[in-house]
């Protein structure tokens, strides 16, 4: 193939078209990259052999692999797993993949250690996760085990407890009717899914003594015990209607003194009632 003419690529300056003569008449015959252009010191009228074609467009695809991956590293610190996935998606060779990876970590524009430790530390300062949240994350980025645990030796115990206290102190607070147990049980299980271990979940539940005063306690039992009551007061009645009833509080949490005096309360209604209609 002889070169009829290289050209600039209007949108990338970085890029040359080169034009064969086929049959008297100039063609397009492909595109390049300059580092290759001057590499292979292209010019009109040179004269290329099917083998410099290949090896000219093997190069082409290496810098497109080097400049790609390049590109996906200026908008945010990566892993070298998720680099690889990004190339493999453009469908280049393993080779050049390879190749580009080895560039990428000689020059320390790769590091996974360094991302895994920026990583801990983005987290412990922005987030409510935990350590056993945050080293998912980081498996996922395709962060090995060793590195994970290194990297999160800087989530110390007394950072963790911080955190987790602080998430106690934004959410701790009942739900509508809620008991103290059943609010204690939902935060510590929160705590959990944030990736805290139970101990630290509880020692953040001790250090920050949630509680419910006991007036509203009291209050959601009374509420909560005449929702049972309207429920099962067709079908039950007398003793059998009240322990139904203290059933369903207690599987709410509720304590048993709080259950036992709202029951002795319904008991008094309840005969001051049937007193009543007797008259």
């Amino acid at each position: 193939m002889k070169i009829a003419k290289i050209t600039t690529q209007k949108n990338r300056q970085d890029r040359f078209n080169v034009f064969r003569v086929e049959s008297g008449k100039e063609e397009y015959a492909f595109s390049i990259d300059e580092n290759v252009l001057v590499q292979w010191q292209l010019q009109k009228g040179m004269t290329l052999t099917e083998e410099d074609i290949t090896a000219i467009q093997a190069a082409d695809q290496k810098r497109k692999v080097w400049n790609d991956a390049l590109h996906y590293l200026t908008h945010s610190m990566r892993t070298e797993y998720q680099v690889i996935q990004y190339l493999k998606k453009k469908e280049y060779e393993e080779e050049a993949i390879e190749e580009s990876i080895k560039k990428l970590t000689e020059y320390r524009l790769l590091q996974d250690e360094e991302y895994a430790m920026a990583f801990v530390r983005t987290k412990m300062n922005t987030s409510d996760k935990g350590p056993a949240v945050i080293s998912e994350d980081l498996y996922q980025k395709g962060i090995s085990k060793d590195l994970s645990e290194k990297a999160l030796q800087q989530y110390t115990y007394d950072a963790q407890l911080e955190t987790a206290q602080l998430f106690l102190r934004k959410n701790g607070k009942p739900k509508s009717n809620e008991s103290s147990s059943s609010m204690k049980n939902r935060l510590l299980h929160a705590l959990r899914r944030k990736g805290f271990s139970m101990e630290m979940a509880l020692q953040a539940w001790e250090n920050e003594q949630v509680e419910i005063p006991e007036n509203e306690e009291i209050q959601a039992v009374f509420e909560q015990g005449e929702k049972a009551k309207k429920k099962w007061m067709k079908k039950y009645t007398g003793q059998s209607l009240r322990m139904k009833v203290k059933e369903f509080l207690y599987r709410k949490g509720f304590e048993l003194s709080h259950i036992e005096h709202y029951l002795q309360y319904e008991m008094e209604v309840d005969e001051e009632d049937e007193n009543e209609e007797k008259i």
